[in-house]
């Protein structure tokens, strides 16, 4: 992320395991640059991984791959690996827009979430200098999820003096990590769920399967 001197930036950060990144992230990506006016989207791989242990994950490295790969067509996305240098301990939002606004002190940050994840924005850590350091733009899927988040919004800019809000109008995803890693593990096409070259390496790797499902192919010198 390299800007301009003297010129006023703006970019939305997004952030998750992507594990894997999917067609649905790459929408809501879309869906930011379009309506919040930014110049970048930037995408934050975390750490951590929060999903049970059903199906096996991928390594920080392999995500990482799967990323680059599933972006290299998107000239506005890019990748930082702020989050992938940060003590897991110490990984909370509100510190990485700290470290971001000191890195980029012109410009203006919006942080991207699920409407599921406004609903819980006041427990996530420090939310009074969390929503003081950016705007928070929230996925909306439908009227019924846009009326709730307008009422939660409303309740959010009462508590928080200042705090700023955008709605990112999207369409029904379907799409889920989870239901990626389970289709995966059984060998099923990710056809329409995932870029075709994410597909590709999922395959290559062996991703997502179970010990008892995994191939074990001989390194061909």
């Amino acid at each position: 992320m390299n800007f301009p001197e003297k010129q006023r930036k703006k970019i939305a950060l997004l952030g998750g395991t992507f594990d894997p990144i999917h067609l649905g992230h790459i929408a809501l990506a879309e869906a930011a640059y379009r309506t919040l006016g930014v110049d970048e989207v930037v995408f934050l791989p975390t750490q951590l991984r929060y999903y049970k242990k059903e199906s096996a994950g991928s390594e920080l490295y392999e995500r990482y791959a799967m990323l680059a790969m599933a972006l290299e067509p998107y000239d506005h996305m890019v990748i930082s690996d702020l989050e992938l240098q940060t003590d897991p301990e110490k990984n909370y939002t509100v510190n990485t827009l700290r470290t971001m606004k000191e890195m980029f002190p012109d410009t203006e940050l919006c942080f991207v979430i699920g409407g599921d994840s406004l609903e819980h924005l006041a427990t996530w850590r420090s939310p009074e200098e969390l929503m003081r350091l950016a705007t928070f733009a929230a996925a909306v899927r439908g009227d019924v999820d846009r009326e709730k988040a307008v009422r939660l919004i409303e309740q959010y800019q009462k508590d928080f003096p200042g705090s700023r809000f955008e709605l990112l109008d999207m369409e029904p995803c379907n799409i889920s990590s989870t239901d990626i890693r389970k289709k995966a593990s059984e060998g099923e096409s990710l056809e329409g769920l995932v870029s075709p070259e994410v597909e590709r390496f999922i395959r290559k790797q062996g991703l997502y399967q179970k010990e008892e499902n995994v191939v074990w192919n001989e390194k061909k010198c």
